[in-house]
Order: C-alpha cells, then sequence, then structure tokens
C-alpha cells in the first residue's frame, strides 16, 4: 500500500497507510513493558530524508536507568524504521520539526466478543497527525475504527485497518476516535496497536517564507550517529 497522500487527508481528514515489515525488536516490545512511552525528533535533512533522533524521558520519570535506556534506545531505532516510510508523503511539512508520542497497546478479545481498544489518554496538546496502525495480530479478529469530526451532527466515519496497516488521522477533522477489537467465534485474538502522535516541536525553527526555501538549518547525518549543520537547502 503506497503512503498516504495529502489529498486523501485534505478531502477526509484520514487515509490508510501501508506499514513495512515490522522489525522484530518492535513485535517484542508489545511484550515488554507496553505502557512505557517512547519519544522521537523528526527532522528533515538537507539528504531530502527524514532524521529520526531518541528522546530520553524526562528527569520527571524518575532516576535514569541504563539498561533501560539502552532497550528504549533499540526500540527507538527499531519504530524509526517502521515509520520512516509510513510517514512519508506531501501532506507533511518538511519545514517544521516533530515531536512523536509513540505507545504500545496489546488488547486480548475472548472468542466473539468485542473489546475496546483503551488508549493512555486523549492526544496531547498540539497534536496535528495521529496514526492507529496494527502492527501485529494473532487470531481471527478485526479492528473497527470509528471517527469523529467537529460538532455533533456529523456521522462517524468507519475505517477497518488489517494488520500492516494503518489509519493517519488529520486532527484538524477528526477530533475523537475510538477503536474495537472484534474476535471471531473460533478463539480469542490478540492484537498489538501502535500508536503515534505527531505534533510540531517546540524550538526555533522558522517557517519558509515562500514554497522553495528552507530558512533554517539543515541536518545531515554524521559520523557515529552526530548530526551536522549546514547551509539552507532548496526544494
Amino acid at each position: 500500500m503506497p503512503s498516504p497522500s495529502g489529498h486523501a487527508l485534505r478531502e477526509h481528514g484520514f487515509a490508510l497507510a501501508g506499514l513495512p515489515p515490522v522489525p522484530a525488536v518492535v513485535a517484542a516490545g508489545f511484550g515488554e513493558d507496553p505502557g512505557r512511552v517512547l519519544r522521537l525528533r523528526m527532522s528533515w535533512t538537507a539528504d531530502d530524508d527524514w532524521l529520526f533522533q531518541y528522546v530520553p524521558a524526562p528527569a520527571a520519570a524518575g532516576p535514569a536507568n541504563p539498561v533501560r535506556d539502552l532497550a528504549d534506545r533499540r526500540l527507538a531505532a527499531g519504530l524509526s524504521a517502521l515509520l520512516r516510510r509510513t510517514l512519508s508523503g506531501p501532506w507533511l511539512d518538511i519545514h517544521a520539526d516533530w515531536l512523536i508520542e509513540l505507545h504500545r497497546i496489546r488488547t486480548v478479545a475472548p472468542a466473539g466478543a468485542a473489546v475496546r481498544v483503551e488508549p493512555p489518554g486523549p492526544a496531547p496538546a498540539g497534536c496535528a497527525f495521529t496514526l492507529v496502525a496494527v502492527a501485529g495480530r494473532e487470531g481471527a479478529g478485526s479492528l473497527r475504527s470509528l471517527l469523529y469530526g467537529p460538532g455533533r451532527g456529523a456521522p462517524p466515519v468507519e475505517a477497518a485497518p488489517a494488520p500492516g496497516q494503518g489509519v493517519l488521522l488529520d486532527r484538524r477533522a477528526v477530533v475523537h476516535d475510538r477503536h474495537e477489537l472484534l474476535a471471531g467465534s473460533g478463539g480469542p485474538v490478540v492484537q498489538d496497536l501502535l500508536l503515534a502522535h505527531l505534533c510540531p516541536a517546540a524550538g526555533p525553527v522558522q517557517t519558509a517564507p515562500g514554497p522553495a526555501l528552507r530558512r533554517r538549518p539543515m541536518l545531515v547525518r554524521g559520523p557515529a550517529g552526530t548530526v551536522v549543520r549546514t547551509r539552507p537547502a532548496l526544494r
């Protein structure tokens, strides 16, 4: 499935997106402290590609744990590889840096039952886009996503992403979403859902006055994971 298009997001407020193969470290991460929030910073580079940088947990979250931090960095690297292609497309502003808040949600539904997928909370303030992606599923079942626009008069729109698919939501058009895991009659179903909220990152990022010129310094991948700033680039 191709990357989501800007046209579909503008017209409908949501678009289906395809996932590349889920890295093993990401699949395993759903069974290891899935409630832990991970954050990535995504920046456009002079190489005409997105650069993902792991954002450590704030000091208020507790004392530093080198073992846990290393595990988080490995998981973040796998998530970066997964998101790089999924989030590519003309709909995403390359003049902004993006902060991605990632949640992993494992849901179990008994045979023949419908269980609501419980996110950790509402989208953060300033969230521009949300990706709801089915990273894995064991057993016969399906996901039903109900998307609600602003106001109470419009009926909800229903989507049903399959494993390896996601729904990308434009938060200007979809203000609330509800998801249910439906299990078949043959047995229980276990589903791993990746929830990614994208917000413009705070910082000295300047918006270009025209569509062609990037005023802010561009980033280049340096040796050993370092980042080098260079002159603005044209697109």
